[in-house]
């Protein structure tokens, strides 16, 4: 008994889209598990474009959120770092500006200096401060500390000077051989007093000119080597007469030579006596003038020369190395030359381009704002209360020296009045505004991204997520067609020929 013609391909094609529906049905399950429509962007149809784009959003906000989060880590310890650094300043500008105590305690110091020392210390190693293997204060070199050790920085180490070794060659460059700050006073001719400076070079005293109370004849100073001279002429100065000698110094502050006429032999410090005619007088103003010049010599120029080898230490860039004084031998000096890594300990070890700091570290917090975050330690701001506060430190007196109390007082008012740090000169605080500046704008993006986040999920969702509500219907819609093609199919599967008639 045969099958009525055509039964054969109606089973086939019924087969077929009953397994279709199997397939559908496999899928709607997966979907009711998942809650997603497709598993490949390819089943989303024409939405698959647009979901690509929405998770590429996604993931940069997810990486300038990062961004932001670190930004704001790093500035607060830069912060901190920077603020305590400004209160080391306030700290060592009480301990100057208060009565000085010269009491030497340690090494030729007084507490002033040790206490100096320990805040050099700590200053080294909140510059060297890292988080997560990044130093903050190297600029772009954030893999290496941004300073060398206190040790070094101050004693040097092998052949490569320190600033106490570049400091004691300042100073017999400064004072030359004779302690007189390179100035030589000439013996008295008749009644004319005279100096010169022993050369053009950038050591000791400069003579900047002269003054009296009683009209002497001054030859003012004229292009270097500069000399002077005072002629008193023919009339001797009266009793409290003056003669005043002024000079500029190695750090650009200025001294002065003052004489007060005195009828007493011998006289007082800072004091001439008035001779039987000017030419005894001008023998007596001369003595007494090499007198105080060596004075100043041993005191204020010591203090004067110890601030400006610590410039020419500290001062540096990548266009600037540090300056050393050219010698041995030192005393007789005419020139600076240019400390290499051979033989001058290089402070700072971090980036030394002489571009902006802030540059070095720059980080995308949107996508269309970038925020610069560097520092060096090296930045005016930071290195002038390094350099001065290390000057203090460096600095030893003997407590055999009749000047050594003076030569400190001088050194100290210079490093207290440092410490106010020059209107002209960069700030710490403006640093720590700068950077703040740059967190503010990191913090203000985060918290537009935060928000714009859930937006774009929820986009991507509508897309790619389908309800439980959906999937049900299409399930009963398919169990309805499914139920009925398996009734079609067993149907013609038992159709013959008989049945058919």
């Amino acid at each position: 008994m045969s099958s009525v013609t055509g039964t054969s391909l109606a089973t086939t094609l019924a087969a077929r889209t009953i397994s279709q529906m199997r397939d559908q049905l496999a899928d709607l399950q997966r979907q009711l598990g998942t809650g997603k429509k497709s598993e490949t962007y390819g089943g989303l149809g024409l939405g698959s474009g647009l979901v690509l784009n929405l998770r590429a959003q996604l993931t940069r906000t997810d990486v300038f959120q990062a961004n932001s989060l670190n930004i704001e880590t790093r500035v607060k310890l830069m912060n901190a770092s920077l603020q305590r650094i400004g209160e080391v300043r306030n700290e060592t500008r009480a301990d100057l500006n208060a009565p000085f105590d010269y009491i030497l305690v340690q090494g030729g110091q007084t507490a002033a200096q040790r206490s100096a020392t320990g805040r050099l210390g700590e200053m080294l190693s909140l510059l060297n401060l890292d988080a997560g293997g990044r130093y903050l204060f190297s600029g772009r070199a954030n893999d290496m500390p941004a300073t060398d050790t206190m040790s070094r920085i101050l004693e040097g180490e092998g052949a490569q000077a320190g600033l106490k070794q570049i400091m004691n060659e300042r100073l017999q460059a400064d004072q030359g051989a004779d302690q007189r700050g390179r100035i030589t006073v000439n013996p008295a001719a008749g009644a004319v007093i005279s100096l010169v400076e022993d050369g053009a070079h950038p050591f000791g005293f400069k003579i900047t000119g002269a003054t009296t109370s009683f009209g002497a004849t001054i030859t003012p100073p004229g292009a270097p080597p500069a000399s002077l001279s005072i002629d008193l002429g023919a009339i001797n100065p009266p009793v409290d007469g003056k003669v005043r000698i002024t000079f500029s110094m190695p750090d650009g502050t200025a001294t002065a030579i003052e004489l007060t006429a005195t009828t007493a032999s011998p006289p007082g410090e800072k004091q001439f006596t008035i001779g039987a005619n000017p030419t005894a007088t001008a023998a007596n103003i001369t003595a007494a003038m090499d007198t105080e010049l060596q004075r100043l010599g041993r005191t204020e120029l010591v203090a004067a020369s110890a601030m400006k080898a610590g410039n020419d230490f500290f001062a540096t860039d990548a266009s600037n190395p540090p300056q050393r004084v050219a010698g041995p031998p030192f005393a007789t000096a005419t020139a600076m030359t240019n400390g290499t890594t051979a033989n001058t300990i290089s402070w700072y070890l971090g980036d030394n381009a002489t571009d902006s700091a802030r540059e070095t570290s720059v980080a995308r917090v949107d996508d269309a704002i970038t925020v610069n975050y560097g520092a060096r330690a090296n930045e005016e701001g930071i290195r002038w209360i390094v350099q001065n506060t290390a000057v203090f430190a460096a600095a030893t007196f003997s407590a055999s020296d009749p000047d050594a109390r003076d030569a400190y007082y001088a050194l100290a008012g210079r490093v207290g009045s440092a410490m106010d740090v020059p209107a002209s000169m960069q700030q710490v605080e403006a640093i720590q505004t700068e950077i703040a500046g740059a967190n503010i704008a990191a913090q203000a993006a985060k918290k537009r991204l935060t928000e714009r986040t859930p937006v774009l999920q929820d986009m991507i969702s509508e897309v790619e997520d389908i309800s439980d509500e959906e999937i049900s219907v299409k399930l009963l819609a398919l169990n309805t067609r499914m139920q009925a093609s398996l009734q079609v199919t067993s149907m013609l599967s038992q159709l013959s020929l008989v049945n058919y008639i």
